[in-house]
């Protein structure tokens, strides 16, 4: 039985309804004076004794004795009514066997009254030595009292609350909880809880078993941190600075402010590993680490995502203008060289920051969106500063978007050859024509060619798409072969396929694979290959001009045009680019450039093809002048060989030579 502080019975449980009979009825929830005043005053009695622990009274009734126990709990006293003497019961050999029996458990044991399972809830009614020597309580400060002696400040109430649902369920739970020993330290408990049913099934009592866990935790506690952290700089990393940012906008949802996350990358950190080796370049970053710490305040965010990149998260800024003064400093930070080895090394940073007024933005895209400001300032540069721009964002993901159609065009065969036709200026009659490789989108939509060549060259794709046009473009010429017309074809080779030195090797196996005449096929390469690998480039141009391929210098006149280059290497046509002939009506000093061109390209022995004739006009100065072959939309636009139709035509004055015929047809 429970009675408050003010003597009112709080709780009744059915041992007491069982040994009172009907004496039990009028008790619950009364005012104890008043129903039961030989208790009440003998409760009031003794009330200041129970400081020191439990009681154990007689009190007379005219059924006889009732032998009682009284205890002090956290809401009153616990009146506890024994079906004997406390001297008989403790001399029972039996409890003297259990009791001893958990006093040798390595577990801590705590068995509690079943009832109340609402608040005051049960109270403790026995405590092995386990308990107490873990907990530094003595019994009899145990004793009456609820297990909630043992949370704290710590203790998860979430836990607490669904265990004490479990207990109303009559379930056994278990759990893992933060207790608190008597000093006021915390320790983490592994619980299980089973009930105690009396003969007749009756649930009387909960055990609970207890062991301590304190170790596993901070073992598990020290793993996790272990997981967020960086190695090196004690810094988060990348899984910690995500759950932090988490957080950030999570309190941005509540409390609207601004956060900003700044993205640094230490410029040309890989020189001074490649030269001084890792373990300067783990001195250096502890250095890094160091300075940007000093411009930061205890509240902020530093975290080192591996390498040479750094993140800082700072949500407590009042405008934009203080991320970018942030930033400043953080660099100014840097501005004093490091000195190694009696050398000094100077630090620098490239920075990206993006900002957020709302909690909506998800960690990962604010990560995004600083990293890429970051590598915007890299290209740029290197260090500086520069804030998230949209427009530029938009640009970035058009260029990605366009690599991808680019990978999956190479992947799901979405790449056409489309075929313009070179002429004879005199009489338009076909010589050949150039092969010019076109990309379809998903929907079937074809890519501009000045889009998607300039993206291929930049990420090496080109080499790979140039192999599938060299196949192609061999297989179309084996046809004209096979069919007698002695067309010749060119196809454009860049300055990253020539600098793998395997085109001659590739053309080869082509031959072998088709039986091509390679003396049909033309070569076509820029003036960039010459400049950037003239050895490799002298080579390879060499041993193809071996095998009967011609060698086209494209584009003449858009580089540095150095008339030296040819008269080393082993070109047969020069064409002529576009961007002249668009001027030779119009510009009397263009047109007199082409005039020298062309007469001194004569005297080399080499053929002048004119790109992009538009107009009949174009034609017919460029005949005056003595250029005789052109390609341009006046005489065809590139299109599928499906919409040719054919003329006949003479090559033999075009290129390396070959035989005259008069059986081809022209396109119309």
């Amino acid at each position: 039985m429970l009675v408050s502080e003010a003597l009112v019975v709080l709780h009744v449980d059915r041992t007491a309804r069982s040994l009172l009979g009907s004496r039990a009825a009028p008790l619950e929830q009364a005012a104890l004076p008043a129903v039961w005043p030989e208790l009440a005053e003998l409760i009031a009695r003794h009330r200041d004794a129970l400081e020191q622990g439990p009681l154990d009274l007689e009190l007379p009734s005219p059924q006889g004795p009732l032998h009682l126990r009284l205890f002090r709990t956290d809401d009153g006293v616990g009146v506890g009514l024994l079906a004997q003497p406390a001297a008989e019961a403790s001399a029972d050999s039996r409890l003297q066997l259990f009791e001893g029996l958990l006093n040798t458990i390595q577990d801590a044991v705590l068995i509690t009254l079943a009832e109340p399972t609402e608040r005051p809830g049960p109270v403790i009614v026995y405590a092995n030595e386990t308990l107490l020597r873990d907990t530094g309580f003595s019994r009899e400060q145990l004793l009456g009292r609820s297990p909630r002696l043992f949370q704290g400040p710590d203790t998860d109430p979430t836990v607490t609350a669904d265990f004490g649902a479990a207990l109303r369920r009559w379930d056994s739970p278990a759990m893992e909880v933060l207790n608190y020993d008597r000093a006021g330290n915390p320790y983490w408990i592994e619980l299980k809880v089973a009930p105690l049913a009396d003969s007749d099934g009756w649930f009387t009592h909960w055990v609970s078993v207890q062991r301590d866990v304190s170790d596993r935790r901070a073992g598990e506690q020290a793993l996790a941190q272990q997981a967020l952290c960086d190695p090196l700089t004690g810094l988060p990393n990348r899984r910690g600075l995500a759950e932090r940012i988490e957080q950030a906008l999570a309190r941005l949802q509540r409390r609207p402010g601004l956060l900003a996350l700044l993205f640094c990358d230490l410029d040309r950190f890989k020189e001074v590993n490649d030269r001084y080796g890792h373990a300067t370049g783990d001195a250096l970053l502890l250095e890094v680490t160091h300075r940007l710490q000093t411009v930061l305040r205890s509240h902020d965010t530093l975290a080192r995502l591996g390498g040479d990149e750094f993140v800082v998260l700072v949500d407590t800024l009042a405008s934009e203008d203080d991320a970018v003064q942030l930033a400043q400093r953080l660099q100014d930070s840097l501005v004093e060289p490091w000195c190694h080895g009696g050398e000094e090394l100077s630090l620098s940073m490239s920075m990206g920051v993006a900002m957020c007024t709302h909690g909506r933005t998800s960690a990962e895209e604010l990560m995004r969106r600083a990293d890429l400001t970051m590598y915007q300032v890299k290209l740029a540069g290197r260090d500086g500063v520069a804030v998230y721009d949209a427009d530029v964002d938009q640009a970035v993901q058009a260029s990605v978007g366009l690599r991808q159609q680019l990978e999956q065009g190479l992947r799901h065969d979405r790449l056409l050859l489309h075929y313009q036709p070179i002429v004879n200026l005199e009489d338009g009659a076909i010589l050949g024509a150039e092969a010019l490789v076109r990309l379809q989108g998903a929907d079937g939509a074809l890519i501009p060619p000045d889009r998607f060549i300039p993206m291929a060259e930049r990420t090496g794709l080109i080499v790979p798409m140039e192999r599938w046009v060299v196949a192609c473009a061999i297989d179309t010429l084996r046809e004209w072969q096979r069919q007698g017309r002695p067309w010749r074809l060119s196809i454009n080779v860049s300055p990253h396929h020539l600098e793998k030195g395997t085109l001659v090797q590739e053309l080869l196996e082509q031959r072998e694979r088709t039986g091509v005449d390679l003396a049909g096929l033309r070569i076509e390469v820029t003036e960039t290959v010459l400049l950037r690998e003239h050895a490799q480039a002298f080579h390879d141009l060499s041993a193809l001009k071996q095998a009967g391929v011609c060698i086209a210098l494209d584009d003449f006149g858009t580089g540095y045009s150095s008339l030296s280059w040819l008269s080393q290497l082993p070109v047969d046509i020069v064409k002529l680019d576009q961007s002249y002939i668009r001027q030779i009506g119009d510009d009397p000093r263009c047109a007199t450039l082409i005039r020298g061109f062309v007469r001194v390209f004569k005297e080399l022995g080499l053929v002048v093809v004119a790109e992009g004739i538009e107009t009949e006009e174009q034609r017919q100065i460029l005949l005056a002048m003595g250029c005789q072959v052109g390609q341009g939309y006046l005489f065809g636009r590139p299109t599928p060989l499906s919409d040719w139709t054919y003329a006949a035509a003479d090559v033999s004055g075009w290129g390396c030579g070959g035989p005259s015929t008069r059986s081809c047809r022209a396109p119309g």
